[in-house]
């Protein structure tokens, strides 16, 4: 019984101390966050690119968007590239290219990920030094292209992330919860990483929303490489390249999943794609630092799980002291530093979901993350979300 005794206690010590360092961590990146910033003195060429698979009832907002950047207009190129789509995508593209406002490129033949479709697009339509992409719902603020180019005066910056958003947060709890996600991934962890001080050399870029030097690109082979998350892939290649990758304050507003079976697809796809030999390279620490922010929800899962069993442990076995009290608030430490974070970038009014997101949100993850790992074995490929024909469901975008 002492023995037993002695060795849940230990485990109870060792695996709180991992959280709660963590936790800590977290606490770190929201204190670091700062917004990045530039002089608008540079205004390179670039080709400014969405991707479009059955995107007929949002792509032609998005070429509206483009051509609306507060940017010299002879200083870019506006290219859509199309994935074979079968709904009206071509005709619109079409239309806008005739009035010589756009670039089409239509890939030969129909892929099951966007990767192909854009190193394509890239080798034989732009003409950019800088590539600048998003996704097609996404709606970008009028400086966006401004913002996002500045960093490349340095000439050791390869890639560039922006700052995401969630622009259908207004639809129901689900999407509040997308939000709040999307400001801790795409906003809040970029921006800790490094502001104040540099945290880590590790900047993942979203493919929502990053924009790529072309001789980066010329450098990993011109290719995003063969999985189903080409922004992650294309992250390490950049890094073991040793390119440096930075973040601008330009944003933009994208669409999110809407309802829980539309999550499952698109975070199975995600899940399924394998990047064991892209995770292999240089600079493991800096690539630990920069993964934990992401981690969050993982962390955040484990530490609530955590919490309730030490609770009754120490409840049935062992009285509570106050020493016992440390190793279960990472939990506690993890709300706060969403609350404070989500503070920071002025998101407050999605703070009263922040309990219904470290819990259910988080353990929704989780479950379908394990599933897929070990009942999913085999890649998924990219698939349509919701029943219409539509890939996005073209919902308002609201820029706040």
């Amino acid at each position: 019984m002492d023995i037993t005794f002695t060795l849940l206690s230990a485990i109870i010590y060792v695996v709180g101390s991992i959280l709660l360092g963590a936790s800590i961590f977290y606490l770190l990146i929201v204190w670091n966050v700062k917004k990045p910033e530039y002089q608008d003195e540079y205004y390179p060429y670039v080709s400014v690119m969405a991707y479009a698979w059955q995107s007929g009832n949002v792509i032609e907002r998005k070429i509206n968007n483009f051509l609306g950047q507060n940017y010299p207009r002879d200083r870019f190129e506006v290219i859509i590239y199309d994935n074979d789509s079968t709904d009206e995508t071509k005709d619109i593209c079409l239309k806008y290219e005739r009035l010589g406002l756009i670039r089409y490129y239509r890939s030969p033949i129909p892929y099951d990920r966007k990767a192909p479709v854009l190193d394509q697009a890239i080798g034989e339509v732009a003409h950019g030094e800088v590539i600048a992409l998003t996704d097609p719902d996404g709606v970008c603020e009028k400086d966006w292209l401004r913002k996002i180019v500045q960093p490349f005066r340095d000439s050791t910056v390869g890639a560039v992330a922006g700052l995401t958003h969630c622009g259908n947060y207004y639809r129901n709890i689900f999407t509040r919860l997308r939000a709040i996600e999307d400001e801790w991934w795409y906003n809040i962890s970029v921006l800790g990483r490094s502001g104040k001080i540099r945290i880590s050399d590790f900047q993942p870029i979203c493919g929502a929303n990053y924009a790529l030097r072309r001789k980066a690109w010329e450098s990993v082979g011109r290719t995003h490489g063969s999985s189903l998350v080409e922004d992650y892939e294309m992250t390490f290649k950049l890094y073991n390249k040793g390119w440096r990758m930075v973040c601008a304050d330009a944003n933009v507003w994208q669409e999110e999943v809407e309802t829980i079976s539309d999550y499952l697809k698109q975070r199975r796809r995600w899940y399924q794609s394998p990047l064991k030999e892209v995770l292999k390279g240089r600079g493991k620490m800096n690539k630990f630092l920069g993964g934990l922010p992401i981690s969050m929800q993982a962390t955040a899962f484990l530490s609530f799980i955590y919490s309730i069993m030490v609770w009754i442990y120490h409840a049935t076995i062992d009285r509570l002291t106050f020493f016992n009290i440390i190793f279960i608030t990472p939990f506690i430490l993890i709300c706060l530093a969403l609350t404070f974070g989500l503070l920071k970038v002025g998101r407050k009014t999605l703070i009263p979901y922040i309990p219904l997101f470290l819990t259910f949100d988080t353990s929704l993850q989780m479950i379908v993350f394990l599933d897929t790992k070990i009942r999913l074995r085999e890649e998924r490929h990219w698939v349509k979300l919701g029943s219409g024909q539509y890939y996005h469901a073209g919902t308002e975008i609201r820029m706040v």
